[in-house]
């Protein structure tokens, strides 16, 4: 497994002045109080969880696809059709953060009722992140999972062995509860990196690995035609099923289908008797000499910070590009921007 590169960083900012600058960004754009702070939330939390390319370098172009009319962050998303277990939703092209919150938030009420739920949402804007849906099921008791595809759009990852980019990054997610946070969620990209991990690397000076790309510099499908054949599913679920295009010949709006499916819990077994066994075959797991040099095994999502972390104050470094980009986008609509510590 390739090491995460180190990005040279020299703009130092207060998290929670960050996260008023986000807020009032987005409330110039059209997101009420509520949807605005948590896009904050999402945003800093992604910084604070090491993802730097699903944070602050994102803000810019949630903006300005909001002022070229191109998403609405004051839309909200509604049901189209509605079969109790399976709903399906229009998102009428709202932030994918705010759509994917309120489709999570209705299939884990609906899971409650059914046993199992399914929620599809078309035409969002993208979402960044999946790991904050995974987490939100998990803490209400749930495993959910999630497919996320471009709906055809940014075809930017090569077929294994291929020449030409066929496939988006098709991102999947999914979620288990633990007996308390951070959950065990995992969240990842179809191709070796997430585009935006591949530009942040390349923003902030650092040498990409070849394993990452390919020809052209496009995307690889991370393991061969293990991942090639996890964003063929991903077109099918988070796609097909949804009702949002699939990558074709056809030149397709940039946008984003989702799947969101939740299981609960309490419906099948215990929960208390559930997370238990989770936790003892997680520190089983753990529990190992690891080889020299190695840091010690991590579940997934146990980086993640926790709530209470979030509320304290921390400083967040940014990259010089991302920087000028923000000021560029605070001129444009009037924001001012935070102190440099």
């Amino acid at each position: 497994m390739t090491e995460p590169l180190t990005p040279q960083k020299t703009n130092t900012f207060s998290s929670l002045d960050l996260s008023q600058f986000i807020a009032q960004c987005m409330s110039a754009v059209g997101a009420n109080e509520i949807n605005a702070h948590y896009m904050a939330d999402q945003l800093v939390s992604s910084e604070r969880a090491g993802h730097p390319s699903h944070g602050l370098r994102r803000l810019p172009e949630y903006v300005g696809r909001a002022l070229e009319g191109v998403s609405d962050p004051s839309a909200q998303a509604t049901i189209e059709k509605d079969a109790g277990a399976l709903v399906a939703m229009d998102a009428h092209r709202t932030c994918g953060h705010f759509a994917l919150r309120d489709a999570m938030t209705l299939a884990i009420k609906r899971a409650e009722e059914h046993g199992i739920s399914a929620v599809s949402v078309r035409d969002s804007d993208f979402a960044g992140r999946l790991a904050p849906f995974c987490e939100q099921a998990a803490e209400a008791g749930k495993v959910s999972l999630i497919f996320g595809n471009n709906n055809g759009s940014l075809q930017t990852v090569l077929p294994p062995g291929g020449l030409e980019p066929k496939l988006s990054t098709n991102p999947l997610a999914a979620g288990v509860p633990r007996a308390q946070a951070p959950h065990m969620v995992l969240d990842f990209a179809t191709s070796v990196v997430a585009s935006g991990r591949l530009h942040e690397e390349q923003d902030s000076g650092a040498q990409v690995p070849k394993e990452w790309v390919g020809a052209g510099g496009h995307h690889k499908p991370f393991g061969g035609f293990k991942g090639f054949g996890l964003s063929l599913l991903v077109e099918a679920l988070g796609g097909a099923l949804s009702g949002s295009d699939t990558v074709s010949a056809r030149k397709s709006t940039e946008a984003q289908g989702t799947l969101i499916i939740v299981i609960d819990v309490a419906t099948m077994r215990d929960l208390n008797d559930y997370t238990a066994q989770v936790e003892e075959f997680i520190n089983y797991v753990k529990d190992t000499e690891v080889e020299e040099g190695a840091k010690p095994v991590r579940a997934p999502g146990e980086n993640a910070p926790t709530q209470a972390q979030l509320a304290e104050e921390a400083l967040i470094s940014l990259n010089d590009k991302t920087w000028a980009n923000l000021q560029e986008m605070a001129a444009r609509i009037n924001v001012e921007l935070p102190a440099r510590q």
